[in-house]
């Protein structure tokens, strides 16, 4: 959401950003999050006037193939897909932003998902968590750019991998975790209450600094917590907080996407954060959704830029 919005409002421009066609370069983990491959992701979305809906022709092939059609309802501040491929419902957190909960009846998985256009409308983000009951099957960092010209497809900035060669690098053949380089993450993220509704935006800053088995972390800027650090250990396909004000843990993929619960002892709140780095890594998308207990008390999201130390 933008200042000033209200929830609902969104409808229009939301699902204006994300008309056209899409063509995407997926990198695909398995269940014990090692690279399997990339996906050639290809969605054509097309908005019907007036009824409120949109159609999405999908075409994946990679480690595991998908392709058909399903409609989206719109419901101002959620989305209903409606399959025949696709069924489930979403949260339009803001402008550009889906999370959503959904099922494949062709793949018989269910997959948790966030989709985040980034700013300049040609370039969207997204990490799906698929499983099959609570059976991690596969994880999905995608990238896609719109295509403006379809005669001649925008090309994606991504290195072929061979699976075999990475299988067992947690970086899958990059060398280095993004999450773990040396340096900040800078920018403004937006708050949101328990209902999506009035959000707030505030500057924010991580300053991280890594050892190779440990990562520091100082953050600024974090709404509903104080200003503070932690230490997490890492092996590169996870991390783990050994004791603190924060304590938790997060998986790894590839070393540019996290999904993670952290608990803020002081506070006694809960953090589901997701993120996940453009390619190249200078550019980080950020879905926190904050708990306590099993209540939803608000939720951040935006766009970091890396800085390097």
């Amino acid at each position: 959401m933008t200042a000033g919005g209200t929830k609902g409002s969104l409808s229009k421009g939301s699902f204006s950003k994300g008309v056209g066609q899409w063509i995407g370069a997926a990198e695909v983990f398995d269940g014990d999050g090692q690279f399997c491959g990339h996906g050639r992701d290809e969605r054509t979305v097309v908005a019907d006037d007036g009824a409120g809906s949109v159609s999405v022709e999908v075409s994946f092939e990679g480690p595991f193939a998908l392709a058909g059609n399903y409609t989206i309802v719109d419901g101002g501040d959620h989305r209903r897909y409606e399959g025949p491929l696709n069924h489930g419902y979403a949260e339009v957190l803001g402008d550009g932003l889906v999370t959503a909960n959904n099922y494949w009846p062709d793949l018989g998985l269910s997959q948790r998902f966030f989709l985040m256009v980034l700013p300049g409308n040609s370039t969207q983000l997204s990490l799906a968590l698929i499983s099959r009951g609570d059976r991690a099957r596969w994880t999905v960092a995608g990238e896609y750019r719109r295509q403006v010209d379809t005669g001649e497809p925008t090309p994606l900035a991504h290195v072929p991998i061979d699976p075999g060669s990475v299988r067992n690098d947690a970086t899958a053949g990059r060398g280095e975790v993004m999450f773990h380089r040396e340096g900040r993450w800078v920018g403004a993220l937006t708050h949101l209450d328990g209902n999506l509704g009035d959000p707030k935006s505030d500057d924010y800053t991580e300053v991280v600094e890594s050892n190779g088995d440990s990562v520091h972390r100082s953050i600024q800027g974090s709404r509903f917590v104080a200003d503070h650090n932690f230490i997490s250990n890492t092996d590169g396909w996870s991390e783990w907080c050994p004791t603190g004000g924060v304590v938790g843990s997060a998986s790894l993929w590839g070393g540019r996407a996290r999904s993670g619960q952290l608990i803020h002892q002081a506070s006694g709140l809960r953090v589901w954060t997701r993120n996940i780095t453009t390619l190249d890594g200078t550019i980080r998308a950020v879905v926190d959704t904050w708990f306590r207990g099993e209540d939803r008390i608000g939720a951040t999201f935006g766009v970091l830029t890396f800085e390097p130390a």
